[in-house]
């Protein structure tokens, strides 16, 4: 069996078939599929891929890991607020509004993440919050995480 063209004549196996897919390149998939399939905007380069991925991916977990500072700010600032009886400054109080914010846009968001496609649903929100100037994610998002 030629490896680059898969012949649907001969008698395959299930495994052998598997097999040859994993082994194919995505464009000779796509080729075979019974439809055309136009603008794909298929790159031969993996590498290229892979790191935009690991960028992305990057830039969401540091996003992750500054809301749960900020979020520990919060609680110090809270901690603060009750010990000195409701005195905060100015500076600390726009932080404390903003990060309770921003908890609950992430108490929002835990609701479409349980829902059955909340892969197509919190898209679809961000992008309906964009039209409308809503902020949808927390602040640690927004910058250099690219949601801007």
């Amino acid at each position: 069996m030629d490896k680059n063209k898969l012949n649907m004549d001969e008698n395959l196996s299930e495994k052998d078939l598997i097999d040859h897919i994993d082994e194919a390149p995505l464009e000779h998939i796509i080729e075979t599929f019974p439809v055309p399939v136009e603008n794909l905007n298929i790159s031969n380069d993996d590498d290229i891929e892979r790191k935009s991925l690991e960028h992305k991916l990057a830039n969401i977990f540091m996003a992750i890991k500054n809301e749960k500072e900020e979020t520990q700010e919060l609680a110090q600032l809270l901690k603060k607020y009750v010990e000195q009886e409701g005195s905060l400054s100015s500076e600390e109080m726009k932080k404390v509004k903003e990060q309770f914010s921003d908890l609950l846009k992430i108490a929002g968001l835990s609701i479409p993440i349980i829902m059955p496609f909340s892969f197509v649903i919190i898209p679809l929100i961000m992008k309906l919050g964009q039209k409308v100037g809503v902020k949808i994610l927390p602040t640690s998002f927004y910058g250099d995480s690219g949601f801007d």
